[in-house]
């Protein structure tokens, strides 16, 4: 007899969404955290995705306010401040709501699953190890979920010391002074997200991207064209095709950057904005023999079941993207593997999202995509001038772009950059995850006037038809 069921190592997206619908099947459960404090919810609710967006809602109200002019309201800026500390506390405060929740009520409460507090080692296939630091002690498990997740990358050319060059973890925290100028390495979402924050408060910003377009993962250059023209509208530097080769602080505290092609920047910090490190470092996973690949991400089948039969991996640690979607789906794929369903993740209906303003958002293939994977497409394109919602509320840049098979007008991928496209991108995920085709989407009625509309009418625009309006 084992202690548990299950025991899921790691209590992100990955973990939590194995461990609830693993008892929510019956099973007894419990979940492994290293953090003391601030773990629950992993990386995407304490230093990810959830505090960026609590940041990013102050900064856009205050560019709204900024802006007020554009709809008739009168402000006097000479009457309007930003509280750091304030914008801070409001921050922490989802963090700790979202954590507790999660914590107490989700996993405690309502499916009395455990929570254990400490690193976990494996000592064979079934037997687990928590040290927390004072005591260590053992569980067993039927099988085992690994979740545990990633932290920055610290490279070691770019000095990073936690102050003047800085990663994700640090650039969250606005009770530090804010900068005059700072460099972003990297234009992923950390990158791009922390760019159009700090520039909405004056911040003078250069993003510094080493392949020659940003956003590396959306491979459509039309689109990714607009985005640089945008930011560089607002005030953002922008150079791609140029990696940074070393970051040193000065004597005088400024940070200087050397770029591969000898340039020189010079701001107040540096934000290190990519590569992740895997946790699974000391865990005991390759002394049980479950095979890794060289960068330390873990292999698994379909099912997400590694070498070794009872134990299980997802998230950051698994092969492809590091998305908290992606972590998600593949524990509720392993809790139905274990519970004898049969659930499936389709990597191509992942989608991704970025949210400056206007937002990023795509799912599936582009155009070059599925030429490269000899698939024969139709797209369409439309901007986002062409919607009446958006024509009315002033948010008019940006682009949609449709992409479905030839054949069958069955939607294989979509790029939004435009207002609301990280909502928006949730009707073609849909359309992506469930075969449908551009018929079946422009036929269904949408709302109006809403910004919605805009996907009826790029799929008519795909197969030629006009706007009915």
């Amino acid at each position: 007899m084992y202690d548990y069921d299950v025991v899921c190592i790691g209590g992100g997206p990955g973990g939590s969404a194995s461990a609830m619908r693993c008892a929510d099947r019956g099973k007894k459960v419990a979940i492994i955290e290293a953090r003391a404090r601030n773990g629950s919810g992993g990386t995407c609710v304490n230093r990810g995705c959830i505090p960026t967006k609590a940041l990013m809602a102050s900064a856009n109200l205050y560019a709204s306010i900024k802006e007020a002019k554009t709809y008739g309201i009168n402000v006097d800026m000479s009457a309007v401040s930003v509280d750091f500390k304030a914008i801070d506390k409001r921050k922490n405060a989802v963090i700790n709501g979202l954590g507790f929740g999660l914590e107490a009520m989700l996993w405690k409460k309502s499916r009395g699953i455990d929570v254990i507090k400490g690193r976990a080692r494996l000592l064979d296939a079934h037997t687990i190890e928590v040290d927390n630091g004072k005591v260590k002690k053992t569980v067993t498990a039927e099988n085992i979920v690994v979740a545990v997740g990633s932290e920055p990358a610290e490279i070691a050319a770019f000095n990073v010391d936690h102050k003047k060059v800085i990663t994700s973890n640090e650039i969250m925290d606005f009770s530090r002074p804010m900068p005059g100028s700072i460099v972003i390495i990297g234009s992923g979402a950390i990158g791009l997200e922390y760019g159009h924050i700090y520039s909405i408060y004056g911040v003078d910003v250069t993003i510094v991207e080493m392949m020659p377009n940003l956003v590396p993962a959306l491979h459509d250059t039309e689109i990714t064209d607009a985005i640089k023209a945008s930011l560089e509208k607002r005030g953002i530097k922008v150079k791609c095709g140029s990696g940074i080769e070393s970051v040193e602080v000065q004597e005088d505290g400024r940070v200087k950057s050397t770029l591969a092609n000898g340039e020189e920047l010079f701001s107040d910090e540096v934000l290190v904005a990519i590569g992740r490190t895997l946790n699974t470092r000391g865990m005991g996973l390759e002394e049980v023999g479950v095979k890794m690949e060289k960068n330390g991400q873990i292999v698994t089948d379909e099912h997400m079941r590694t070498s070794v039969p009872n134990i299980f991996a997802a998230g950051d640690i698994t092969v492809g993207t590091q998305l908290s979607d992606k972590a998600q789906r593949q524990g509720l794929v392993i809790a139905e593997t274990i519970a004898g369903g049969d659930y499936y993740i389709n990597y191509d209906a992942i989608p991704a999202t970025m949210f400056m303003e206007p937002e990023i958002a795509m799912v599936g293939l582009t155009v070059s995509d599925a030429a490269e994977r000899g698939i024969e497409t139709i797209s369409g394109s439309l901007p986002f001038s062409s919607n009446e919602k958006a024509m009315a509320i002033g948010k008019t840049e940006g682009l949609i772009k449709v992409v479905a098979r030839k054949d069958d007008h069955v939607i294989i991928g979509a790029q939004i950059f435009g207002h609301e496209a990280c909502d928006l991108i949730a009707e073609m995920t849909v359309a992506v995850e469930n075969g449908l085709t551009l018929e079946q989407v422009y036929n269904s009625i949408h709302p109006h006037p809403t910004v919605t509309e805009i996907i009826l009418e790029v799929c008519k625009r795909a197969v030629g038809l006009s706007f009915d309006k």
